[in-house]
């Protein structure tokens, strides 16, 4: 019986050890688990928390550069946008052509207020492509790291679009616009005063057989970059054609629409030669302005980063905090300036 009973005892205890030694390696495995857990948990709160630095390094440093933009820019959307006024979505040039007019410095110094705003334009997107080679890496390291990435980057392609639209669509045709219009002005310039309608056929003739003339007229209309400022001179639904046809080939296609282009072209140089520059002037104060706002835009995405990397278990999307940001309640992306 005693002997039964010690089997009975002895099988007991090596089941409460087997059972104690289960528990002792589950709850060793347990802690490794959970210590290789806190350990991920760990380098990753590191690298949000390196990630968060470095943006508010870089957010702080171009914050600086907008500033110095902001007022720039300022200075010539406001020299321009103050003398032309609005009626019925129809823009009157007058104050404008005055100016141009009467202050023989003033597109001159508009031009050089346009290269200034472009020079530092370029060096707010040389800025922030530097320091993409640090900031990248730190986000791609992260959890949802190529969101931010992607939102991060297509910000800095806007800034070039919009740097790169400045210099082929506003200030090189401000230029050519300008050089055409001043060798105009210095063959025909008495001539363009009141012209009768009598004379008006016969100086019509004589400037459309100007070879330098016309040669200053067709590298403008040539160019598809001042497509959008040309295509005035374009009759109405005509465009495309005018674009295939004409601008993008290699030879003439459509001849007849091409000096058609060009005789429109060379009316208006006789009749309102100067509205010509308001026009190019006023497209640029737009440009400038879109210019501020895509640079704009990489703050607002930087401070929506620095949010994210802040509230981790926050439900908010990426694309959520920033359309929040860009609200008037926050940074005013289409409203305030600054």
């Amino acid at each position: 019986m005693s002997t039964w009973f010690s089997n009975i005892q002895l099988g007991f205890d090596m089941a409460t050890s087997l059972t104690i030694v289960g528990a002792a390696i589950t709850w060793t495995i347990r802690q490794k688990k959970q210590a290789e857990a806190e350990k991920i948990r760990g380098i990753n709160q590191n690298a949000r928390s390196t990630g968060l630095q470095k943006v508010q390094d870089v957010l702080f440093e171009i914050e600086d550069k907008y500033s110095i933009l902001v007022s720039k820019t300022q200075a010539f959307e406001k020299s321009i946008d103050l003398r032309v006024r609005w009626s019925d979505g129809a823009p009157d040039f007058t104050r404008l052509n005055k100016m141009i007019i009467d202050d023989s410095d003033f597109l001159v110094a508009s031009v050089d207020r346009l290269q200034d705003i472009r020079e530092e334009l370029g060096q707010f997107y040389e800025l922030i492509q530097v320091r993409r080679y640090s900031l990248i890496p730190l986000l791609d390291a992260i959890k949802e790291g190529d969101k931010y990435i992607g939102v991060f980057k297509r910000n800095i392609d806007e800034v070039g679009d919009a740097y790169n639209a400045m210099g082929s669509r506003n200030v090189w045709l401000l230029k050519e616009l300008h050089a055409t219009i001043t060798l105009l002005n210095d063959e025909y310039g008495d001539e363009l005063t009141n012209v009768s309608d009598e004379l008006s056929n016969t100086l019509f003739e004589k400037i459309a057989a100007n070879k330098k003339i016309r040669n200053a007229i067709q590298s403008i209309i040539f160019d598809k970059s001042y497509f959008y400022w040309v295509q005035r001179f374009v009759p109405d639904g005509k465009e495309e054609d005018f674009l295939k046809n004409v601008v993008i080939t290699d030879e003439i296609q459509d001849r007849d629409l091409y000096i058609e282009v060009i005789s429109n072209f060379i009316s208006s140089l006789m009749k309102k030669n100067h509205e010509l520059l308001s026009q190019v002037l006023e497209t640029a104060s737009n440009s400038v302005m879109q210019a501020r706002i895509e640079c704009k835009d990489i703050l607002i995405a930087l401070s929506a980063i620095s949010h994210k990397l802040v509230m981790d278990n926050n439900n908010e999307t990426l694309e959520q905090v920033i359309e929040k940001y860009d609200t008037e309640e926050y940074f005013g992306r289409n409203i305030t300036i600054r």
